[in-house]
């Protein structure tokens, strides 16, 4: 008598409660034939748990012979070790683990000391961008972020707290479906950053953070670009590919802000006030509006995005070194605690 657990399994592939080996093998392998890719990890899981069952019926010394096509995963994690892939989009490819980021990182890097930096600055600028809007939108304001250098931001509304919230949940569910750990973990870092943004902090402090978030944005989002090249997202985004793209516009535009704030640190470049749109005389510009509203001195800003960029690049440096020794592996194995292999879908 097969227990409650496994009946979704029995409909899913079309079995009996009293099923063979053999109307096993038969009902996986017609299901799989018909099945979109998609769904193949959630009917070989199905496989896995009632090839368990039978094992109990056969004698010790039968086999318990494998699906056709599709030998079942072992249920505890195995360490990476498809470095002879040649996929450069396959996760557990450990050169590409390695080595892929220092290549995007290589090749940007010869970029920005190169007479084609121009060719950054577009996604220089929207990173800017994006850095104000980001803010905005954890706080519940409407934002439009525009490639001119200017942000458009709008009065604060219930419904940007609840479309966040949303994409927010999808990334948590999509997660868990897709046994994906990370994306969970970085849904849940920012659910309650955006609850505080939104309900509890002062407003004056809003200001500050949208003054300061074009330039840190700047070093944290290009940094963050880099670092998840390593992550694990949901299918929908197709990340395998264009994490690669991501990684080289992320170096390259840390690189460019990093390189000019150091300048700025040793007295060879005065400091950006102003703005893009309005000129250097802006006195709405985000650095006149921390000199100016919050009392910030130039030695302080210079001191406070100086600190910032060099622990984003100490960041990156500790999430590659995380990813390329194969230290994810312990958050997979608690991940499969989670959800196990065995669970119903």
């Amino acid at each position: 008598m097969h227990p409650p657990d496994a009946d979704p399994h029995l409909t899913r592939l079309g079995l009996s409660p009293d099923y063979t080996q053999e109307e096993l093998r038969a009902a996986y392998a017609a299901k799989a034939a018909g099945t979109a890719f998609t769904d193949q990890d959630t009917l070989r899981d199905s496989h896995n748990l009632l090839n368990a069952r039978i094992r109990r019926r056969l004698p010790k010394d039968e086999a318990v012979l494998p699906p056709p096509g599709y030998p079942p995963p072992p249920p505890t994690y195995v360490p990476p070790a498809s470095a002879e892939s040649v996929d450069l989009d396959d996760y557990d490819n450990r050169w590409v683990t390695a080595f892929g980021p220092v290549v995007m990182a290589v090749l940007a890097l010869l970029v920005v000391i190169s007479p084609l930096a121009f060719f950054l600055d577009g996604f220089h600028v929207w990173t800017h961008e994006f850095g104000h809007a980001i803010v905005a939108w954890l706080s519940g304001y409407k934002a439009l972020p525009l490639p001119v250098g200017w942000t458009n931001v709008g009065e604060k509304t219930s419904f940007v707290y609840f479309g966040v919230l949303f994409l927010l949940v999808v990334l948590v569910v999509a997660g868990f479906r897709e046994r994906k750990a990370w994306p969970v973990l970085i849904a849940a870092a920012i659910l309650p950053l955006q609850f505080y943004l939104t309900w509890e902090q002062p407003a004056d402090r809003h200001d500050l953070w949208m003054g300061f978030s074009g330039v840190g944005g700047e070093f944290y989002l290009s940094a963050a670009a880099v670092a998840l090249f390593h992550v694990r997202l949901p299918e929908k985004f197709r990340w395998g590919w264009c994490r690669y793209l991501f990684a080289f516009l992320g170096t390259g535009v840390f690189a460019q802000t990093w390189l000019r704030w150091r300048n700025i640190q040793h007295g060879g470049e005065p400091l950006p006030f102003g703005s893009m749109v309005n000129g250097e005389e802006d006195a709405g510009g985000d650095l006149n509006i921390l000199q100016a509203d919050y009392g910030w001195g130039d030695r302080r800003i210079i001191a406070t995005y100086h600190s910032l960029g060099n622990w984003c690049l100490l960041a990156i440096v500790v999430a590659h070194l995380y990813f390329a020794l194969g230290c994810d592996r312990f958050v997979r194995r608690l991940w499969e605690r989670v959800l196990p292999i065995t669970a119903a879908d």
